[in-house]
């Protein structure tokens, strides 16, 4: 018996043994040894999703007439999508109304993409302040073909540096338009043309100074030049002198005792009364005159002169790019820009319109083209830049009160 209770014994000795070590507490594993702590690893961003290039853009023309409308939408256009690829909205507007949007921009959210600016435009855009991007020298290797406009065109409008804020993609240019049934013997200088004036006495075709086209500041500005206004004074200097009030003088005489009346609000208004066989006489645009004789607006005896003194320029076009319009817009602008001033679309326009170009390419004209209009390098020599923006101004305000009424 005493051997049974010894096994018992041990028997639960045992038992308890196991028991304790299986409630007992957990061991736990030797801990690692700390590695010291490094440089923090900069957090490798995002990559972001590529924004697509955009296939449309908004084309805002501030500049062009009918004739120039119709070509746009006739021939560039169709021509920018089936060699570029691009869709445009085509947007016809004026100066002023463009740069009150565009003052009212959010950076980045401008939604006029490529702009075609008249010369006062594009001064007025950079006397404001108003944000353009510098195309020359900035982007000349986006825009290869602006090497192709002369550098003054670029450095100026109006008188006013622009910095190569705008690429030159025509230049306009005013001749004398006549009829050639009413005047056989058309006059050859503005001084000649106020000296006959009695032949054409209330034949005299004009445009009123504050007309949304800038012939209305043309024709004043040539007539008081060729009367001998120093264009390179300042308004101030320039309107103190003998020659600004006698040319005033013979320029209201002219406006208010010969030409047609009412005197025309627009070129359109002009081209009326040249059908009706009022007007005989007048300086306007070269390109639109003639082609308006071909549209059947102008009369088909209607011809073009110039006179020795040189008449003014027309309103030179100007390609320019917001700076606050979306980033993505903006090679793609840079591309239709210059595919504008590239030599085919260069060479349409004025074997189409007669409008010269704005790059220099006249040996790649061809030579029928001078049958018609005068070449450049003749033109040129007579061409009078509106360079005195303060006479021009003065022309557009006062102009109303002294040549109209």
């Amino acid at each position: 018996m005493k051997v049974y209770r010894v096994l018992a014994f041990l028997l639960t000795v045992t038992l308890l043994a196991s028991l304790g070590a299986a409630c007992g507490p957990t061991p736990v594993p030797p801990t690692a040894t700390p590695k010291p702590a490094g440089p923090t690893a900069t957090p490798v961003p995002p990559t972001p999703t590529p924004v697509p290039a955009p296939t449309r853009l908004t084309f805002v023309d501030t500049n062009s007439g009918a004739n120039f409308q119709w070509f746009f939408k006739t021939i560039v256009l169709p021509a920018v999508k089936k060699d570029i690829g691009l869709d445009i909205d085509y947007v016809v507007s004026s100066g002023a109304e463009t740069m009150q949007r565009m003052k009212a921009w959010t950076p980045g959210k401008g939604d006029a993409h490529v702009l075609f600016l008249k010369p006062k435009d594009i001064a007025d855009m950079v006397q404001q302040g108003i944000k353009l991007e510098t195309l020359s020298p900035d982007k000349a290797k986006d825009i290869p073909n602006i090497a192709k406009n002369r550098q003054d065109y670029l450095d100026t409008a109006q008188g006013v540096k622009i910095g190569g804020k705008g690429a030159l993609f025509w230049r306009s240019q005013y001749a004398m338009i006549y009829n050639s049934v009413k005047i056989t013997n058309p006059p050859k200088s503005w001084k000649e043309m106020y000296e006959r004036r009695n032949e054409w006495k209330g034949h005299v075709g004009w445009i009123r100074p504050d007309a949304k086209s800038s012939s209305g500041r043309a024709l004043p500005y040539g007539f008081l030049n060729a009367f001998g206004v120093d264009m390179t004074k300042s308004i101030t200097d320039v309107m103190a002198t003998k020659e600004w009030g006698d040319a005033w003088t013979k320029l209201e005489d002219l406006t208010k005792n010969y030409a047609v009346r009412p005197i025309a609000a627009e070129p359109t208004n002009l081209f009326e009364q040249f059908k009706a066989g009022d007007a005989w006489i007048s300086i306007y645009a070269m390109d639109f005159s003639l082609w308006s004789r071909s549209q059947g607006t102008m009369p088909p005896e209607v011809k073009a002169g110039f006179f020795a003194e040189g008449i003014t320029e027309g309103a030179d076009g100007y390609l320019s790019v917001p700076v606050d319009i979306p980033a993505e817009y903006k090679p793609v602008v840079y591309k239709l820009i210059n595919y504008l001033l590239g030599d085919d679309i260069q060479i349409k326009m004025v074997t189409t319109m007669w409008q010269y170009p704005g790059t220099e390419i006249w040996d790649k004209i061809p030579k029928e083209v001078w049958d018609v209009i005068p070449p450049w390098s003749q033109m040129e020599k007579g061409r009078v830049r509106m360079t005195n923006k303060g006479v021009i101004d003065y022309i557009q305000k006062e102009g109303p009160k002294r040549l109209v009424k």
